[in-house]
């Protein structure tokens, strides 16, 4: 009866890991191949007519990316230290797996889930924070670059923003920290989880792993949006380095205060980006192939990556303390 039952547990993780992945795969094949905003054969020609697949442009993009996802990897590291010691490579697979399960899910929520599974339940509570840990200091990240973005644009630019869209922004921006404070106030608990514990907890992270959590979040931070600003230079933007980078900075943190799926993170940033970069007189479907092309690199291959190592998981393996 046990070996039966072993080998039903196997076949349906089997299953179960088959299907994520394929589902992975479906969402990205559909994101590349359906956006409503921009034809895929249109999108091709335009990369081809600016010669973005040059061997020199495809070399300096893949290593922005690899540099990318490698802080992100070094984040987990350092942060799940504080459960056991982690190497790199283990680092790795935790973050790429999960990634791949988080895709089809609301604001990620799958990653934290699919991290547990790495770690013995006894250490899900603090997997959980962790995770939350390191994704807030990307948050912080975007926020500090992101306003500071936004200032700059607002000033340079002299722009006469409309009364309500100031309120609306402003109102999403300080979301946030408005929630914190009532939460705090009130002593307001969600799932079990009050500010108060979280607090207990973050202070339970030694303060060096905060700040180098925090430092590889903001290098992570710097990185993709100079491979964003990296491509309007391919695209020809004669533009001033501080408006364009300040551009690139506003996109990202407008795009942050919506939560949505990791499929629909192109069409989001799309949305503020055509806004934004509209000021600036790049045209509508440059800054759209620019969005595409970052989507696959940073959100799709490491998606498609993340697949292999769901398809391996074994959790008497992986699974230790």
């Amino acid at each position: 009866m046990r070996i039966t039952s072993h080998k039903a547990n196997q076949f349906f993780s089997l299953v179960l890991k088959v299907l994520v992945v394929l589902a992975a795969v479906s969402f990205i094949w559909y994101k590349v191949t359906n956006d409503e905003a921009m034809d895929f054969d249109r999108f091709v020609d335009i990369l081809n007519d600016y010669r973005i697949f040059s061997f020199s442009n495809i070399v300096i993009l893949v290593i922005l990316t690899v540099l990318n996802w490698y802080f992100e990897i070094l984040k987990w590291q350092t942060l799940s230290s504080h459960v056991r010691e982690n190497s790199f490579k283990a680092a790795m697979r935790e973050s790429l797996a999960s990634f791949t399960a988080a895709i089809f899910t609301p604001s990620r929520i799958g990653e934290y889930g699919a991290k547990c599974l790495y770690y013995t339940r006894a250490a899900w509570r603090k997997i959980i924070f962790l995770n939350f840990l390191g994704n807030t200091a990307q948050l912080f990240a975007t926020y500090f670059f992101g306003i500071a973005g936004l200032l700059f644009l607002i000033t340079s630019l002299d722009l006469a923003l409309p009364i309500f869209n100031i309120i609306m922004v402003s109102g999403l921006l300080f979301a946030p920290f408005i929630i914190y404070v009532v939460m705090k106030k009130f002593r307001i608990r969600i799932k079990g989880y009050s500010i108060q514990r979280l607090e207990e907890s973050f202070h339970n992270v030694s303060e060096k792993i905060r700040w180098k959590t925090l430092i590889f979040a903001s290098i992570r931070f710097l990185i993709f949006t100079h491979q964003f600003y990296f491509l309007l230079l391919e695209f020809k933007v004669d533009v001033s380095y501080p408006l364009l980078i300040s551009a690139v900075f506003s996109t990202y943190i407008l795009a942050s205060i919506i939560p949505t799926m990791i499929i629909f993170d192109a069409f989001i940033k799309g949305g503020f980006a055509v806004w934004i970069f509209g000021m600036l007189q790049v045209p509508q479907i440059i800054v759209l192939t620019i969005v595409l092309t970052v989507w696959i690199l940073n959100f799709g291959l490491p998606g498609l990556a993340g697949s292999y190592y769901v398809l391996r998981y074994k959790k008497a393996k992986h699974a230790v303390a």
